[in-house]
């Protein structure tokens, strides 16, 4: 398929009337919605209205109808997002089933690089000891990651996203089920990513009350006419009322 190249750059994210779902329920219809380059946006909505839906259509885990277009061209003509670079994805429930080092976990980021199982240089090793640092884990380098607490694991796991060095970041749910000390942690790393990496941040969460402090975007899936609003006291009050209403 031709790689159809879109001239505005000022978008990481465009996406014109998407419909997406699964096999006897549409989640998403109709959407339309611009991310601006280097941006933030908390995707939030009751649950089932198609925010892990979207995900799993921008990483191509599921078909979708309409027109998507990452970083400036087509998603159509991409075979993989994540492994060609244009994304990052950090799923809600990611585990791990074996001991494994934190510092070999995290230096996995440079997969694409060298493939998933590849022999990983000293200079590899060197950025994930910087990520480690960057989400202040350092201390936990040589620990075995599924002894660590939760809060700890998802540390771990944004060192290693921050090494696939993608323009956009897709996280779902991230701080769920973490103490207060974590989550403000992890929403300071995001918008580190934004504000001193220029990245786009895609995060989908429950945790409302933490994004009071955040500059970006607030994106209500659960809204009739789903669209960018910018995140001040107002729009999260606004929000927070509409979704603890009875699910529309």
């Amino acid at each position: 398929m031709v790689d159809i190249s879109l001239p505005d750059t000022n978008y990481s994210l465009l996406i014109e009337n998407l419909v997406a779902g699964y096999e006897r329920r549409v989640l998403l219809r109709n959407l339309f919605l611009k991310v601006p380059t280097s941006s933030f946006v908390a995707i939030v909505g009751h649950n089932g209205c198609g925010k892990t839906t979207l995900f799993r259509a921008l990483t191509k885990q599921l078909p979708y109808e309409g027109d998507i277009w990452l970083a400036g061209h087509t998603l159509r003509s991409i075979r993989r997002p994540a492994a060609e670079g244009l994304l990052a994805y950090l799923p809600q429930r990611t585990t791990v089933g074996f001991p494994i080092r934190v510092r070999e976990l995290v230096v996995m980021g440079r997969y694409r690089q060298h493939g998933l199982f590849s022999t990983y240089s000293t200079v590899d090793y060197q950025m994930a000891d910087a990520a480690l640092t960057r989400v202040g884990a350092a201390h936990l380098a040589e620990q075995d990651f599924t002894l660590l607490s939760g809060g700890e694991q998802q540390l771990v796991w944004l060192a290693q996203l921050s090494l696939q060095d993608a323009p956009l970041y897709l996280l779902d749910e991230p701080t769920q089920q973490l103490d207060v000390y974590y989550r403000r942690r992890v929403f300071d790393l995001m918008q580190v990513w934004v504000v001193e990496h220029h990245k786009t941040v895609l995060c989908i969460t429950h945790d409302l009350d933490n994004l009071l402090a955040l500059s970006g975007y607030l994106l209500n899936l659960s809204h009739p006419q789903p669209h960018l609003e910018a995140l001040t006291t107002d729009t999260v009050r606004a929000a927070k009322e509409f979704l603890e209403a009875s699910p529309v």
